[in-house]
């Protein structure tokens, strides 16, 4: 995302699933950083499921390949930054 600042990541390449996350920090609203990453997530044909919040807590979960891969967007405001975590469980032919 545009002005943000990666704070962690990490990549996992196995079989039968691959997974990696990332956590930024942004100057965005939640609500913002949902929509910028449903863009992003459905222009990558992921499919986004029902919901934008779990607990309170501005969340958003996508999932592809029938339901074998998925990616969840979680995101925690203090003050005006946002951290978000952005973990994802795919397919290692997915991985680019």
């Amino acid at each position: 995302m545009k002005g943000a600042e990666v704070q962690a990541s990490s990549l996992q390449r196995t079989t039968p699933i691959s997974v990696a996350s990332l956590t930024e920090t942004v100057t965005a609203k939640p609500a913002d950083v949902l929509a910028y990453y449903t863009k992003v997530y459905e222009g990558q044909k992921f499919t986004a499921l029902p919901g934008n919040s779990v607990d309170g807590t501005p969340s958003k979960t996508f999932v592809r390949a029938s339901g074998q891969e998925s990616v969840n967007v979680a995101i925690v405001q203090t003050g005006t930054t946002s951290t978000v975590t952005v973990g994802a469980s795919v397919l290692p032919a997915s991985l680019k």
